[in-house]
């Protein structure tokens, strides 16, 4: 069964997150949007529909038609209920979550057609679903993750066998719950599942004094530094290097918070650092719901949400000591450091904190990609610099 995953409109929502990416590469739970959707049909993508601009890095192949073809707006998750509704589709069958097209199954699909402008009346049957993940805005991720990741266990680890820790002296509560691939180096840790599930990807180095609390997932080869506090609805990227407290966040692969330090609810693109003593806020003093950062309205705007730290987009760091308030959202490329409080919103390849109205070269940032991404082995390519090249013309991002 042939399948595309496509940005609709949620992919402006998503910023930053997604000014590097297509909707599909978002992670939470155990893994990106296209891994699952290809875990639950059982074949991979034939293709991703995303920006012009990011296509070229993202895009599976240059054929200008496809035949017997499912289109999958990327933004809804793959659930047991919804699958079966799929494998039931005939030609031009469609279904819908409130008067959302979520998959439509066509004969022939052209890529002159606009999906998004594609509405109910098209279609010869329209299947409705009530319950599915629907990601929105970046607030989702985090909200959704707990719930995504204990899914992600049951229906995934069903019928495999877990590997055993390569350590002594460790701490395993509800070993039932918990899922350890090969190679996963651990001395004087605890695992604790009673909440939620555990999976530990291979190669994982966990150090000593290390607390992990379900449901959390760490990626392959990540390093917990010593004494790493991870709470519930946490998942960490593969290469990942943690330390300090986490509770309900998502870290991309590539990226560190190597030190001491507090991050909740909270998103971090790939290839940031988070300098040694930054924390950040996922509650106002004065307990009241919060507001954040939109793109489209260039302002603040309020959110039915309590407890809300940070986003930060690809390639973006902080310097020691960095002190984030609730709801900040960083763009990408930004340079972080300076007195105070940083602001709430910082565009883009800021370079400073209180005073972030200069502008890193571009040249500075593709050197900094460079070494960044040379110390884990990656090559910093011509795609990535024009990627990051297109987002430096723009404005206010």
């Amino acid at each position: 069964m042939n399948f595309i995953l496509y940005d609709g409109i949620e992919w402006k929502n998503l910023f930053p997150i997604t000014l590097t990416r297509p909707v599909s590469e978002i992670r939470l739970g155990l893994f990106t949007i296209k891994e699952r959707w290809e875990k639950y049909i059982g074949v991979k993508a034939v293709d991703i529909i995303t920006q012009p601009f990011l296509s070229k890095k993202y895009s599976l192949v240059k054929k200008e038609y496809f035949t017997n073809i499912l289109l999958i707006n990327s933004s809804f998750l793959p659930n047991e209920e919804l699958i079966k509704i799929i494998l039931s589709l005939k030609e031009n069958e469609a279904i819908f979550f409130k008067k959302k097209i979520v998959v439509i199954k066509k004969s022939f699909f052209s890529y002159k057609e606009n999906i998004i402008s594609l509405k109910e009346k098209n279609y010869k049957k329209i299947y409705n679903i009530k319950n599915i993940v629907h990601i929105q805005h970046t607030w989702d991720i985090f909200i959704n993750n707990e719930s995504v990741l204990k899914k992600d266990f049951m229906f995934f680890t069903k019928g495999k066998k877990s590997f055993s820790l390569l350590g002594k002296n460790n701490n395993i509560l509800c070993k039932e719950k918990i899922f350890l691939e090969e190679d996963i180096i651990a001395n004087n840790i605890v695992l604790n599942a009673q909440l939620g599930p555990i999976y530990i990807e291979k190669g994982v180095d966990i150090m000593e004094g290390s607390v992990i609390r379900g449901p959390v997932s760490i990626g392959k080869k990540a390093t917990l530094n010593i004494g790493s506090k991870i709470y519930g609805g946490t998942s960490i990227g593969s290469f990942c290097k943690v330390g300090g407290e986490i509770i309900n966040s998502i870290i991309f692969s590539y990226s560190n918070k190597a030190h001491d330090g507090f991050l909740g609810n909270a998103i971090l693109g790939t290839w940031c650092n988070l300098g040694a003593g930054t924390n950040i806020s996922n509650l106002r003093n004065d307990y009241r719901k919060i507001t954040v950062w939109n793109y489209e309205k260039k302002n603040f705007i309020p959110i039915n949400l309590q407890f809300f730290g940070l986003i930060m987009g690809d390639h973006s760091k902080s310097a020691i000591n960095t002190q984030f308030n609730t709801a900040t959202t960083v763009g990408v490329n930004t340079n972080i450091f300076g007195y105070g409080f940083p602001p709430r919103y910082i565009p883009s390849f800021s370079l400073g904190g209180i005073q972030n109205s200069k502008k890193i070269s571009f040249d500075r940032v593709c050197e900094t990609a460079k070494i960044v991404m040379n110390r884990r082995n990656v090559i910093f390519s011509i795609v990535d610099k024009k990627i990051l090249e297109y987002l430096y013309q723009l404005l206010n991002i």
